[in-house]
């Protein structure tokens, strides 16, 4: 017999058809006015790319997410993707610049307009870490150099892969130790505009030492933080960045530039892994489906691709230009959940990366949330109950990757916005009770009403004695819906 998830009565449960995998989908001018059809399609986390639109635009965004996710009575959360300190290249005078193979030509610190066989680099100091035997690569990896010399502040590139670099293209140094200030003056910017609009997410763009997140994480208003690992430096510092991270996202645009293509595969696979032992939720992103900016169907290969990382252990898969500007948003959508849940329905599935406890970690919460997914797995329960303060039990249960859906019930809507991004979790608001009893009555009731659940469905139940307090989590009662509650 296959070891595939409980089936969903799609008749008891109207949001059935969700995955356990959430999609986050970027909104833009393409989506902006269609975010409820985007929900209704299985969108979870609603992104923001921050590095383009106006101040206006973002609140604008921001008010019509929060309407419709009210409308459907569900929480939906906000990624703000800060846009970091991305290199580029300076203006040309005529615009671009035409590179031949085997040619040499001068690179310096600055973003002006070049002169004749010069290319401008808006790094500080740049001779100080572009050494011999360096690669350059220009527009986004389209055009590579290698550093053959240095004097004063000038670095001599000579063409290894020819072709054309336009003003204020993408520029990658991934043998070079370039520091560069992280957050910049414009992510503080924006920061202060998320705090403001009360985003649940910010994306860390460009992120290479925990000590950078330690500081975004001293200007933000309690949003998780979650560091994109798209350089070279940070998939060689991924412990310490991991440990100052809620999550992280592998950002396989950047990062295929600064590795190997042909190292990539490998390499998202040993982040996901990473980041689940750590207990960290991890996105992957970057043309997941990119052919559906102008196509209604994705590609065979583009289907894998999804497939493939939400098998690797991704809580969330990702959207970009396909739902922000693209043309046919609502069904990438629907076609990235379609497959999503094809592959959560495989035996495969069961075989994903999940967090395993160290001696370190042997607390009542741990032991508790361990014991809740062993219990739902043995007796084939669709659902187990978790009431949380803080999320902090959740996001355990939700490492252990139960076959049974997690339903997180908390008094605090900013948590619950942000466990919207963790898999087999679907959050929602639920008031305090005096006691676990109440609690657990009015908890089934609840599921009951939205038809979650059903009278006699057997429900594992977690929660902390006393009600409120956080990290307290240390009761887990088995309970069929309907009954008397009873602890004594």
């Amino acid at each position: 017999m296959l070891d595939r998830p409980p089936e969903h009565d799609s008749r008891q449960d109207p949001n059935a058809a969700r995955t356990l995998t959430k999609v986050v989908a970027t909104i833009g001018p393409a989506s902006e006015d269609r975010v409820g059809e985007l929900i209704d399609a299985g969108l979870s986390v609603a992104r923001l790319n921050f590095s383009h639109g106006t101040e206006e635009d973002h609140r604008r965004r921001v008010q019509k997410i929060r309407v419709a996710a009210q409308e459907r009575l569900t929480a939906i959360g906000i990624l703000a993707d800060l846009p970091g300190p991305k290199m580029r290249t300076g203006s040309f005078a005529q615009g671009r610049i035409n590179l031949e193979e085997g040619e040499t030509v001068r690179l310096r610190s600055g973003s002006g307009q070049a002169i004749a066989g010069e290319i401008l680099i808006d790094v500080p100091s740049l001779s100080e870490y572009v050494l011999p035997g360096h690669r350059i690569f220009l527009n986004d990896g389209q055009v590579e150099l290698v550093c053959e010399d240095r004097y004063g502040d000038t670095v001599v590139g000579r063409v290894r892969k020819p072709g054309r670099v336009g003003t204020r293209k993408g520029v990658h140094l991934p043998d070079s130790a370039v520091r560069y200030e992280l957050p910049t003056e414009e992510d503080r910017r924006l920061i202060q505009l998320g705090n403001e609009m009360g985003v649940d997410f910010f994306g860390i763009s460009f992120v290479g030492h925990a000590s950078e997140v330690k500081e975004i994480r001293e200007l933000a208003d309690g949003q998780h933080l979650i560091s994109k690992i798209e350089r070279l430096t940070a998939v060689n510092n991924l412990k310490e960045i991991l440990e100052e991270s809620d999550g992280i996202m592998v950002a396989r645009g950047d990062l295929g530039v600064e590795l190997p293509l042909s190292e990539l595969p490998l390499t998202q696979k040993a982040l996901i892994e990473a980041a689940v032992k750590e207990g960290k939720y991890v996105i992957t992103a970057t043309e997941m489906l990119e052919s559906m900016i102008q196509s209604s169907r994705p590609t065979r290969a583009e289907v894998s691709d999804v497939a493939n990382a939400v098998l690797d252990g991704s809580d969330a898969v990702m959207l970009s230009a396909e739902t922000a500007v693209g043309s046919y948003p609502v069904e990438a959508v629907t076609a990235m959940s379609q497959v999503a849940r094809a592959a959560e329905g495989s035996p495969r599935y069961a075989r994903t990366p999940r967090l395993k406890l160290s001696e370190g970690e042997a607390h009542f919460f741990n032991a508790t949330a361990m014991a809740a997914v062993q219990v739902a797995s043995a007796l084939n329960l669709r659902r187990i109950v978790c009431f949380t303060e803080t999320g902090n039990t959740v996001r355990l249960i939700s490492r252990f990757k139960p076959r049974a859906e997690v339903i997180a019930l908390c008094p605090n809507q900013d948590v619950v916005n942000r466990m919207s991004i963790l898999s087999h979790v679907r959050a929602l608001l639920f008031r305090r009770e005096p006691s676990l009893e109440d609690m657990i009555y009015m908890a089934a009731e609840m599921l009951v009403v939205r038809n979650i659940a059903d009278y006699g469905e057997q429900t594992v139940f977690v929660a902390g004695v006393p009600p409120g307090v956080a990290r307290s989590t240390n009761v887990m009662k088995l309970h069929r819906i309907g009954e008397e509650v009873k602890f004594s």
